[in-house]
């Protein structure tokens, strides 16, 4: 463990947009749209921890200098970074990474583009390379301390967002590696979130990652006035990892570092629940549609058993009968009742009121564990779902959820995500005005918003 800050702070100072192939500059593109499609669900589903978290920021006053979502009006960039941040995470909509077992734009493109809003003579190529740097340090990092962050009881997008944010914004300023170094560190000492938030208060999650952005931003900021922080922040024994892991995987921190880039391996998601539920979902909307076919009605299920690892229980088997959105979208046994009962899974589903056979098919649901569910080197994160219905039994089995791996996410695909985000929002053709905009940026040319 020696060096690692140095070897993470050399690489996003050496990094350049030229190193980035299409494909990859391609993925930012579509990552970005995502991330505008997960802010407009979770402004519509968040409202009561966005109207207090904007009060906030207003009653904070400061220079206003980067624009806030669906406002008409600027706020300081740490603090629109921090609002931008709540309505990414609101809704569950936003990307992730399997290693990492966190997300990443939620914190990271808030941040860059509240900074990008203060700073002149910005490209889009900037901005592209400071997130995927962003991306890289998240994803490295905290993946390099799973599963034991977890484990512990950490939330890995908060506890590494900041990280990943004071790296992007020190890139996005120009810092050089001693700048970058002490932008990271700076963070590293201010890291927080505990992840008990998907078993109650589920609607404050959103607040982990927002301070990760607003700390990453403010910390490359302090580094850029010359700040000095803890040296070996992450490799220390007082230091990062040994605070919130008992172990290290050197692989994921450094192999194929500035050649692969991670956000190439991350995924997009469908559903606005906990990832944990996905393959749960997948199976239980393919059973539905056997079930269609075969003339068997849901009214006529029998037993519905669900076969997971034991972490997607950890994370989301303590609430059977939400009463809640927020409680709702950290529920396995709703989840999968909610989509059997509809055939699909969508922001319309977290409504618990509006799915009248879930009272009766969640106390169907049994569910047991299977460790050999999991494997992080394989990107398993599997369930298998078996449903007995008049006298007939369906079962499927899923090891990748839609969105990762051979299952990624067109942008065709996105573009009915978006609609259904934004529904109420923002119609058909606004949101095709959005996405052709985000696919037409030219990396070359200034950065300008884009919603």
């Amino acid at each position: 463990m020696q060096d690692i800050t140095t070897r993470i702070s050399r690489f996003v100072a050496d990094l350049r947009f030229e190193h980035l192939d299409a494909a990859t500059v391609e993925q930012v593109k579509l990552f970005i749209a995502d991330y505008y499609a997960a802010c407009f669900a979770g402004y519509r589903i968040n409202a009561a921890l966005n109207d207090k978290g904007i009060r906030r920021m207003t009653d904070m006053g400061g220079n206003p200098r980067a624009t806030v979502l669906f406002m008409d009006k600027k706020m300081p960039e740490t603090n629109a970074a921090f609002i931008n941040a709540l309505f990414a995470h609101g809704a569950d909509m936003d990307d992730g990474n399997r290693k990492a077992a966190g997300h990443v734009a939620t914190h990271v493109m808030p941040a860059v583009f509240a900074l990008a809003d203060t700073l002149e003579g910005v490209t889009w190529q900037d901005v592209f390379t400071a997130i995927v740097a962003g991306y890289d340090v998240f994803n490295r990092v905290v993946g390099a301390a799973q599963p034991s962050l977890y484990a512990k009881g950490f939330h890995s997008t908060g506890i590494g967002g900041g990280i990943a944010c004071a790296a992007a914004c020190a890139k996005l300023m120009g810092l050089d590696a001693d700048g970058i170094y002490n932008a990271i560190s700076l963070a590293a000492i201010q890291s927080s979130g505990l992840i008990i938030i998907d078993e109650s208060g589920q609607g404050c999650k959103p607040i982990n990652p927002a301070n990760g952005a607003r700390i990453g931003l403010e910390s490359a900021q302090l580094a850029a006035l010359g700040v000095e922080s803890s040296r070996n922040p992450l490799e220390s024994k007082k230091g990062w990892f040994n605070a919130f892991s008992d172990t290290v995987d050197e692989d994921t921190l450094f192999s194929g570092l500035g050649e692969t880039f991670t956000i190439n391996e991350s995924y997009l998601k469908l559903y606005p629940s906990c990832r944990h539920t996905h393959c749960g979902i997948d199976a239980a909307v393919d059973i539905r549609r056997r079930m269609d076919a075969d003339g068997v009605a849901v009214e006529d299920v029998e037993d519905i058993l669900v076969t997971i690892y034991p972490n997607a229980v950890k994370s989301t088997g303590h609430t059977p009968y939400p009463k809640t959105v927020d409680e709702a979208k950290f529920s396995l046994h709703y989840c999968l009742a909610a989509a059997l009962e509809k055939g699909e899974f969508g922001l319309a589903e977290l409504e618990v009121s509006g799915c009248r056979m879930t009272d009766r098919l969640v106390p169907l649901v049994r569910v047991v564990t299977d460790p050999e569910l999991e494997n992080r080197a394989k990107g398993i994160r599997g369930a298998v779902v078996t449903v007995t219905a008049a006298g007939r039994t369906y079962t499927e089995t899923v090891l990748t959820p839609k969105g990762e791996g051979e299952k990624r996410l067109s942008w065709a695909d996105l573009e009915i995500k978006f609609r259904q985000c934004a529904e109420g929002m923002a119609d058909s053709g606004q949101v095709a005005d959005i996405i052709a905009r985000i696919r037409a940026i030219q990396p070359s040319c200034p950065y300008t918003k884009l919603v």
